[in-house]
C-alpha cells in the first residue's frame, strides 16, 4: 500500500475562527458521509454553554470531495448561530454535559426499514479528561425527517474498564457494527494513556451486542479505528492514537496509520500486521503537531481521482499559550480565539495510490 501525498489543508481552524458564528468555541471529530447526492460532514461542538453538541456541514450539491467549500449549518433566520441537531439532554441524565465523537450510518433497523442514525460519545461528567463518570455510547435516531436521541446507553464499559467512547459504526452485510475504544479514564495532563479498541456488531444495532473482541490492546494503544471500502477489494482502515493534548512528554508518537483487511470485522490477524504510517505529526505543520484523530474517507467517485483517498481528520496545534497566539492574532489585526487548553482544526488530506 503505497500512496503519494499532497500537504494536508485546514477546512476549519478554532485559532483562525469560524467567521460569523459565536455559540460554537471550537468544533472538532468531523465524519464525512454522502447522503443522496450530497456529501455531509457531522462534527462535534464546544457551545458557548460549556457542552458539547452535534452539529453540520455540507458541500453544495453535486460536488465532490476534492472540493473544499464547506459550510457550516446555520439556524433557520440565524446565520451567526450554528444549527445543533439535537437540543442537549436535561439536567441528570447520563450524557447531560454533552455528545462527542458524532458517526452517522444508515442500514436496517429491527423492522426493516432504512434508518439513518448518529452514534456518539456521552459524556456525564463535568471534566472532558480525568473524567469522573464514565463515558457511554448512545445514538441519535432520525424520525420523520428529526433528529431524536435515543434516552438510554446503547453500550456501556465493564468494571475494569468503564469508559467505552469513539464509536466507528458501519452496516455490512446485515450487522450493524462497531470499533470503539474502551479505558479505565480519559487520559488529561497525567497518567498514562491505557487505551484499547475493541469491535462487536449487532442485528439492529441498538441491542444484544456481540461479545467484545479486542482488535488494538494497550501495547499498541491505538485511539480511533475507522473502516471503509478499498477501491481495489476488501477493506481498509485508519487508526490514531490519543492526542497529545496538554504536549507532554514522553507521550505516544503521534500520527496517522492505514491497514489493510479482507473482511470488515474485529480479527487482528486479517487486518496489516504493521501499520503503515501516512502522517507522522513529528515532522507536520503545526496545526496538528500534537496529534490527529478521528480520521475516515473515501476514496474519489470518478475515474480522474478514483485512486485519490480523501481523509478528514481531527488536528491539534502545538501551540498552546493564549497569550502568545493572541497577540500574533492581534498585530495582524485578527480576532483573538477563545481561552482554552488546546486548539483543534478540521482537516483534509488526499493520498494519491501508487500501483
Amino acid at each position: 500500500m503505497n500512496f503519494s501525498l499532497n500537504e494536508p489543508i485546514k477546512l476549519f481552524d478554532q485559532v483562525d475562527g469560524y467567521g460569523d458564528i459565536h455559540n460554537v468555541l471550537g468544533f472538532g471529530d468531523p465524519h464525512v458521509v454522502k447522503i443522496k447526492n450530497q456529501w455531509w460532514m457531522f462534527i462535534g461542538g464546544f457551545q458557548t454553554n460549556f457542552k458539547n453538541n452535534i452539529f453540520t456541514a455540507t458541500l453544495p450539491e453535486g460536488k465532490t470531495l476534492s472540493s473544499n467549500e464547506w459550510k457550516i449549518t446555520t439556524e433557520s433566520g440565524h446565520p451567526n448561530k450554528a444549527n445543533p441537531i439535537v437540543e442537549n439532554s436535561e439536567k441528570g441524565s447520563w450524557d447531560y454535559f454533552g455528545f462527542h465523537t458524532p458517526f452517522y450510518v444508515s442500514g436496517r433497523g429491527a423492522n426493516g426499514d432504512i434508518v439513518e442514525r448518529v452514534y456518539y460519545t456521552g459524556r456525564g461528567s463535568r471534566k472532558v479528561v480525568d473524567n469522573k463518570s464514565p463515558y457511554s455510547i448512545g445514538v441519535i435516531e432520525k424520525r420523520n425527517g428529526v433528529w431524536n436521541r435515543h434516552p438510554t446507553r446503547v453500550l456501556v464499559g465493564t468494571k475494569e474498564s468503564p469508559n467505552v467512547l469513539e464509536p466507528k459504526v458501519r452496516y455490512i452485510e446485515g450487522k450493524w457494527r462497531m470499533w470503539y475504544v474502551t479505558t479505565k479514564i480519559e487520559t488529561g495532563k497525567k497518567g498514562t494513556p491505557q487505551y484499547c479498541v475493541n469491535y462487536v456488531k449487532s442485528d439492529d444495532g441498538l441491542h444484544n451486542w456481540s461479545e467484545p473482541k479486542t482488535l488494538f490492546n494497550e501495547d499498541e494503544n491505538y485511539y480511533d479505528a475507522t473502516v471503509f471500502k478499498s477501491n481495489r477489494g476488501g477493506y481498509e482502515m485508519a487508526v490514531c492514537r490519543s492526542t497529545n493534548l496538554y504536549g507532554r512528554h514522553p507521550f505516544p508518537k503521534q500520527g496517522l496509520w492505514l491497514l489493510e483487511g479482507a473482511k470488515p470485522n474485529g480479527d487482528r490477524k486479517n487486518w496489516s500486521s504493521s501499520p503503515k504510517l501516512i502522517l507522522d505529526c513529528d515532522e507536520g505543520a503545526e496545526w496538528y503537531r500534537n496529534g490527529i484523530g478521528f480520521p475516515n474517507g473515501y476514496y474519489g467517485e470518478s475515474e480522474h481521482d478514483q485512486d485519490t483517498l480523501y481523509l478528514f481528520f481531527t488536528g491539534i496545534h502545538q501551540k498552546r499559550n493564549w497569550l502568545t497566539i493572541s497577540f500574533s492574532k492581534l498585530i495582524k489585526g485578527e480576532r483573538p480565539p477563545f481561552p482554552s487548553p488546546f486548539y483543534f482544526t478540521i482537516g483534509k488530506v488526499e493520498l494519491k495510490k501508487m500501483n
